[in-house]
Formats: structure tokens, C-alpha cells, sequence
């Protein structure tokens, strides 16, 4: 199947709340289009095509903790 970005799908936990965990947060590698669409509809953060490991703190206060296939 075709996809507009490159996803890695991730888990993690929220900086003022550690306990709450998130799994399964899809995450683009690429800038957001400007295009609101159907692929973007289930992006949780678009990376701005910076890079992302496990310890990034992305959507401002998300730490990853894992990275599905890394």
C-alpha cells in the first residue's frame, strides 16, 4: 500500500504525567503537506523530517520510549 509519509509507530509517556503511557502513536518523518487528508487523520506528530529515537521528546512533553522495529 502507498503512503504519503513514512511512519514509525511508537510508545511513550507524558513528561508532567509518567504514568500515562500511549502506545501504538503513529509519528511521520516528513513536515505535514498542508493537506488535511485521510493519511493524516491517524499522524499523532510529524517530525519535520528530524530524527527520531527512543528518548526524543516530540509533541512538546512526549517522551518515546520505543520504536516499533528499531
Amino acid at each position: 500500500m502507498t503512503t504519503k509519509y513514512t511512519i514509525k509507530v511508537c510508545s511513550g509517556y507524558w513528561i508532567d504525567e509518567p504514568s500515562r503511557i500511549l502506545s501504538g502513536a503513529r509519528v511521520a518523518l516528513e513536515s505535514w503537506d498542508e493537506v488535511e487528508d485521510h493519511w493524516d487523520e491517524s499522524i499523532f506528530y510529524y517530525m519535520d523530517n528530524q530524527p527520531l529515537q527512543v528518548g526524543s521528546v516530540i509533541a512538546e512533553d512526549f517522551v518515546v520510549t520505543e520504536i516499533e522495529g528499531d
